[in-house]
């Protein structure tokens, strides 16, 4: 992973992290605001100098202090037992001190903070009506002041619900963005990840080829040697503006010039290339998929295959390309590497498939079909009907 990809990677978990903060401080500031108005919710009766009113206030505030950071701190069950601690606290003290209305306030609007569902806040504003309603009758007070507190508890705690589902949706979003990149990232790591080992793999055997054919020649034939390393050096070249390529994410060539390396290939390891291919249009991504899986096949040959003779064809038919690829090597069991791993994701990346099969006479067959482009043509691959190569 790159440096500035682990940048984003970072930036993106600060961006969420940040998020979380966000909604947390909001919280805290709401509820730092509203403890500031309970002081003097709590402290107006004190100006009756009674004892009895002093008591109430050593008892009751811590209590109501208390309450009202734990229900913050806590989850789950805990938290819905501390708020009923909490509502059956607003009941018993309101009828200690009438001017303490806004009691009811605290818990209901520290509930829309915390609670999801719409649901359960309206079963709770139901229950909070009825209970208002039957002190204030039972205190002596007006339906107006039960009235009075119920619209606050509406107005603050639809107010906290609104923004408390706000900042949870912005947290989500967040979250789902930051995903979203790193499935992004992750993807165009595999891509290049493939890409490198395709090309790689191919440019290392070629160059390996042709230097240790120099070396066998090199003491009979050295013009001929000179030759295969002056190629093998181009080869080095051409394989460098490749990764970049590869790394960029596009291909410029064709198919027809990845037919002419994969013939130069086949030539220095021995191998007599035919091949039959129909002009066919093919788009961008087909035609990348079809050469590295060109690419990556003539690779295996060249390795493992001991091949005398390679056919390649590309023919259109039934709505569906196909591009066989046929040696006749020494066949056998194949293991799925990381190679034709990365040859089938990709073929599945464009709707294809991938089929590899063993010949009845010796040798394998590799069998790649994508889906015919009905939209404007593109580059076509040009037609060679036999044509055949001998080292």
């Amino acid at each position: 992973m790159s440096d500035g990809q682990s940048e984003r990677i970072s930036a993106s978990g600060l961006k969420f992290a940040g998020s979380i903060q966000e909604f947390v401080r909001g919280r805290t500031i709401l509820r730092w605001v509203g403890l500031l108005y309970s002081a003097y919710i709590f402290v107006l009766p004190l100006r009756q100098h009674s004892l009895a009113v002093w008591v109430e206030f050593a008892v009751f505030y811590p209590a109501f202090l208390i309450l009202y950071f734990l229900v913050g701190k806590l989850n789950g069950n805990r938290q819905a037992v501390a708020f009923v601690c909490f509502f059956l606290f607003a009941f018993l003290y309101y009828p200690l001190n009438l001017e303490a209305g806004a009691i009811f306030v605290y818990p209901f609007a520290l509930l829309c903070l915390s609670v999801e569902r719409l649901g359960t806040l309206f079963t709770v504003l139901a229950a909070l009506m009825v209970g208002v309603g039957l002190e204030t009758h039972y205190v002596g007070r007006s339906i107006a002041t039960a009235e009075e507190i119920v619209f606050f508890c509406v107005i603050i705690g639809i107010s906290n619900f609104a923004f408390a589902r706000q900042a949870r949706a912005n947290v989500l979003l967040k979250r789902a963005n930051s995903e979203i990149e790193r499935l992004t990232q992750e993807a165009e790591r595999q891509r290049i990840a493939r890409d490198l080992h395709d090309l790689l793999g191919h440019t290392l055997t070629v160059i390996t080829v042709k230097l240790d054919l120099a070396r066998r020649l090199l003491s009979h034939d050295s013009d001929r040697a000179r030759n295969e390393i002056v190629e093998a050096e181009q080869t080095a070249r051409n394989a460098l503006a490749e990764v970049r390529e590869a790394v960029s994410g596009y291909r410029a060539e064709g198919l027809g010039a990845e037919i002419s390396r994969a013939r130069r290939s086949l030539l220095a390891a021995g191998v007599q290339l035919t091949t039959t291919l129909a002009p066919i249009h093919l788009s961008a991504s087909q035609i990348n998929v079809l050469c590295l899986a060109l690419r990556e096949t003539v690779t295996n040959i060249v390795r493992h295959a001991h091949a005398t003779v390679c056919h390649v064809a590309l023919v259109e038919q039934d709505m569906e390309i196909r591009l066989t690829i046929e040696d006749n090597g020494v066949g056998g069991q194949i293991r799925e590497g990381n190679g034709l791993r990365g040859m089938r994701e990709r073929v599945q990346s464009v709707a294809g498939a991938l089929k590899l099969t063993d010949v009845a006479n010796g040798g394998t067959s590799l069998e790649l079909t994508l889906p015919a482009e009905s939209e404007s043509p593109g580059p076509s691959a040009p037609r060679f009907a036999g044509e055949a190569d001998s080292f």
